[in-house]
């Protein structure tokens, strides 16, 4: 890679299984069946923008909230227990994210500039702090770990004409060097591959979603792959299917494209119209209708997708799976009555989580065989 140069919470509640509404139960059944709801805490309020978590049974989750701080839980068999608030950035947090190798540490990222790791052992001060000493802050995007759990990477906003994308040395907070040739606006995501820490790829609302090889030695030799979304792009993710490694993107436009590492254009885009004609029971409009996030569960890429409904406290939440190039309904997640900002998933314990702008925290069991494999 190139070398650079020069208050306490009174309104939390339980969630109360009379929130739920029939009439939503009525229309999804049995298309999408109701997902099981284990737990929820109400967070005052505050946007929940970001969710990480450990594995296990009883799991540590962190919630990045509006107000610039990071609650972090623990899931017992009876509720979700509040642990620790972990408060030291200036702007925006955008991502939290749990070490791979210790559940005890948390990394959390912000528009200020700043990737900080926290021991929630000791969490009344960050136990490191990452940015880039040699120039003035560069607001941060996005951010991600290796899966070896030794290199930080994130992406930046357009800074001077350059996009940039920051890597760090876990063990040292002096910044290692970064990439800034191969995107030319926003750099919204940065994900490395799940198995190889040598394998980065990024995506920029300059409609690229590039992937590179950190062990060459410059950056126009790590890049290996460019491909074109012709929108911007919002989301990306790694999956495997049919043996091999797959890219899922959301654009801006809410729409999923689908992508082979070596594709000139997406073997599979899935538009907001056909999205939103897969949910809505009956049909009305594409208008409302969104993508929360892709999630990979038991071999199965899940698309997590919403809708406004007028007049009703009701926000419908449902999922669909994409399996052989085909769309599937998968779970209808009930009594949801906020828009969702943000989602979880472990794909060993199948518990999923949700959060959005109502500050409710849900968590939820997945059930695999309530899921009929049969195209809509």
């Amino acid at each position: 890679m190139n070398t650079m140069k020069e208050k306490t919470e009174t309104n939390e509640k339980s969630f109360d299984p009379k929130d739920i509404i029939p009439e939503e139960a009525e229309e999804v059944e049995p298309t999408f069946p109701p997902c099981k709801h284990l737990h929820s805490r109400y967070l005052d309020d505050k946007y929940i923008l970001d969710i990480s978590a450990t594995s296990g049974t009883h799991p540590f989750i962190a919630a990045a909230l509006s107000d610039i701080s990071t609650d972090v839980f623990t899931l017992t068999d009876n509720e979700l227990v509040k642990i620790s608030q972990l408060r030291e950035h200036k702007q925006q947090i955008v991502n939290c994210k749990f070490s791979l190798s210790n559940q005890n540490l948390l990394y959390t990222t912000s528009n200020d500039g700043t990737v900080k790791l926290w021991d929630l052992r000791d969490p009344k001060s960050a136990a490191a702090t990452f940015k880039d000493e040699n120039s003035q802050p560069k607001s941060l995007n996005s951010f991600d770990v290796s899966p070896c759990d030794r290199l930080l990477a994130a992406g930046t906003e357009l800074t001077a004409g350059d996009a940039f994308i920051l890597f760090w040395d876990v063990r040292n907070v002096k910044l290692l060097g970064g990439y800034w040739q191969s995107h030319t606006d926003d750099i919204s995501q940065v994900q490395f591959h799940p198995t190889d820490s040598n394998k980065l790829m990024s995506g920029s609302t300059d409609g690229l979603i590039n992937v590179y090889d950190l062990s060459e030695q410059n950056e126009d030799d790590a890049l290996q792959e460019c491909l074109n979304t012709e929108a911007f792009v919002d989301s990306l993710l790694w999956f495997e299917e049919e043996n091999k490694w797959r890219i899922s993107c959301i654009t801006t436009e809410n729409v999923l494209q689908l992508w082979d590492l070596d594709g000139a254009k997406p073997y599979k885009s899935i538009t907001r119209k056909q999205i939103a004609e897969r949910i809505q029971k009956p049909y009305t409009s594409q208008e409302d209708t969104y993508i929360v996030k892709c999630h990979t569960i038991s071999g199965f890429l899940l698309v997590l997708c919403s809708y406004w409904k007028n007049a009703s406290e009701s926000v419908p939440l449902r999922s669909l799976i994409i399996s052989n190039d085909k769309v599937l309904p998968s779970w209808a997640f009930m009594g949801n009555k906020q828009r969702i900002r943000a989602s979880h998933a472990n794909e060993h314990t199948n518990l999923f989580i949700t959060g959005g702008e109502k500050g409710q925290l849900d968590v939820w069991k997945l059930d695999l065989s309530q899921i009929n494999l049969t195209p809509i």
